[in-house]
């Protein structure tokens, strides 16, 4: 049974990453392509982490205690990077406005107004 959810799991990693790659070739400038790159980073890396802790766990529930230590690295590394994926893909688009890298858009929120 646990395969079949793992199966799945994996499949949506797939689909993400793909959608995610798609994306970085097909948006049209750069803030959008970084709002598709965060995808392959976020949601691939969340799923594909449960994956591994659906196995793990599986593992453990069958009496292999060794694959614990998969959980907790899982659980953990999923923290870290969901963290700072999200706060780097925040700089890196801010540094680009502040650099004359402008979206293609006609409303833009960061834009200063002049005084």
């Amino acid at each position: 049974m646990s395969e079949i959810a793992i199966i799945i799991l994996l499949a949506i990693a797939a689909v993400f990453s793909i959608l995610g790659v798609i994306g970085l070739f097909r948006l049209p400038d750069f803030y959008t392509r970084t709002h598709a790159a965060g995808l392959v980073g976020s949601f691939g890396l969340l799923f594909t982490a449960a994956a591994v802790i659906v196995f793990a766990a599986g593992e453990v529930a069958a009496g292999n205690s060794g694959y614990v230590s998969f959980i907790f690295h899982a659980v953990f590394a999923l923290i870290i990077v969901l963290i700072t994926a999200t706060t780097s893909t925040h700089i890196i688009a801010r540094s680009a406005h502040r650099s004359g890298n402008f979206p293609k858009v006609r409303v833009d929120a960061l834009k200063e107004e002049k005084k």
